[in-house]
Order: structure tokens, then sequence, then C-alpha cells
């Protein structure tokens, strides 16, 4: 008698489960880290992509929802690279750029920040607040580190351009450096890359882009 019941075979392991066995993270949150910066990586193409974490603190639950000064005590991964393209755009930024003949091509690569998440995670002002005071610590880092890589690499030379170009660009950086002081181009910004794990989830990533304060509307 042939036996004719078919075996099942379990079936391999994606490239971002390897990853994260390999790596051995046992914590959900590094783990929800590495799928969003496997997914930059390689299906954004990003580079330079550096890692952080906001760490937890121990907090009096009874004092908690009293006091919104109080810090999560859940801790909160944060991720920073270069996108192949800008992702965001401030309104009054664009419209200069559009007044002086100044094209996305034109500029330096900006480096953005990324805080990973998963759908159906619990999260607050509080949390939000966190990453933002913990941003200009990150920044710090992340420029130490670009002092040894050139992200400018990838972008014309300033030879190439012609003067007229060259001094449309500096003036666009002067104008870029002082409204970071003034605020007058929005504050700080950050993605919110949420991961989609829950019941039936395939693991695609959604990225939301969230500021500090309030943004001015954009106008058609």
């Amino acid at each position: 008698m042939v036996d004719t019941q078919e075996t099942t075979t379990r079936p391999s392991a994606s490239a971002i489960t390897e990853h994260i066995t390999e790596k051995g993270y046992q914590s959900p949150h590094l783990a929800t880290s590495a799928q969003v910066q496997h997914n930059l990586e390689h299906q954004h193409l990003w580079t330079s992509i550096m890692g952080d974490i906001i760490p937890g603190q121990a907090v009096d639950s009874n004092t908690l929802n009293k006091d919104p000064s109080q810090p999560p005590k859940e801790p909160i991964p944060l991720l920073s690279g270069y996108p192949p393209h800008r992702v965001y755009t401030h309104p009054d930024e664009q419209l200069y750029m559009l007044e002086n003949g100044i094209r996305e091509d034109d500029l330096e690569p900006e480096r953005m920040f990324v805080i990973p998440t998963t759908q159906g995670q619990p999260w607050t002002l509080r949390h939000m607040a966190a990453v933002f005071d913990r941003l200009p610590e990150f920044k710090q880092k992340v420029e130490e580190h670009d002092r040894f890589v050139d992200p400018t690499s990838m972008q014309p030379e300033a030879e190439d351009l012609d003067p007229q170009k060259a001094g449309k660009l500096a003036q666009y950086y002067d104008k870029k450096e002082k409204s970071r002081l003034t605020k007058e181009w929005g504050s700080q910004r950050v993605l919110l890359a949420m991961v989609d794990k829950g019941m039936g989830g395939d693991g695609t990533v959604a990225y939301y882009v969230v500021h500090e304060g309030e943004v001015k509307p954009r106008q058609n």
C-alpha cells in the first residue's frame, strides 16, 4: 500500500525575522526598531541610519495620571538617517524655493528622525514630549557622526553649479539656519513609523509626519 499522505513543511523565515533572531532582540521595542530600520534601508533606500533609545522611567501609577510631566515608563526607540528624497518641506520654505528657482535636487540631503511603533500601541502626548526633549541630544550625536561621513557627496558638486545658482543656495542655507532659530519654517519634526502587527497584519510600515507645535496649512 502506497502512503499518499502529503508532508507539510514550515515556510522559511523572512529576511527581517532572521535579522531579528540573529541579533537576539528580546525587547519588543528593539525588535520593532529593527524591523523599521530594515524597511527604511531596503525598501526606501535610506542611508547612514543610526539608533538611540529613550530609557523607560519607573513612575508612580497614582501620580502618572495627575502629573503630565512624568516621563513614560516604556523605553522609546529612535532612528535617524538620510532619505534619498526630502520627506517634508514647510510651506513657507517651499515658497522661498519656488521664488528663487531652487529645486529639491539642488539641496544637500536632510537627515530625518523616526519613531518606530506598532499599530495599536498605546501612545500619548507624554511619549511625544519625551521624544522632542531627547531630539537635541540625539541630533548632536548624529552630527558628530556626520563629521566623518559626507552626505553632500550624493549631491552635485558646488563647482558644477553656475555662480548665480551657487549664490542663491548660499542665501537659502543662511535663511534656513536663521529660521531654525526663529522657527519661521517650523519647529522640530519626526516621522512616526507604524508597523502593522495586528491579527492578520502583513508587517506593512506606514509613516506619518509629526510636528512639535502647530503647523501652517498648505495653500493649493
